[in-house]
């Protein structure tokens, strides 16, 4: 924390590989493809889900 009690761009970046690999492990993607799914909609877990299972079931040919 800074001295005005605003998170430090390491606490962030942190906190932001943090999301990632829950992301990547919660729903056994690649942590690029977290990385990228986070970056287009947010940390909204719900969405987050969503769209990673469907990039799982894309990339094992619809199944």
């Amino acid at each position: 924390m800074t001295p005005h009690g605003e998170a430090s761009r390491e606490d962030s970046e942190r906190q932001n590989a943090d999301c990632v690999r829950d992301l990547a492990e919660r729903t056994r993607i690649p942590s690029g493809s977290a990385l990228a799914l986070i970056l287009k909609y947010a940390n909204e877990p719900s969405v987050l889900d969503r769209e990673a299972a469907k990039f799982r079931r894309d990339a094992n040919g619809g199944r």
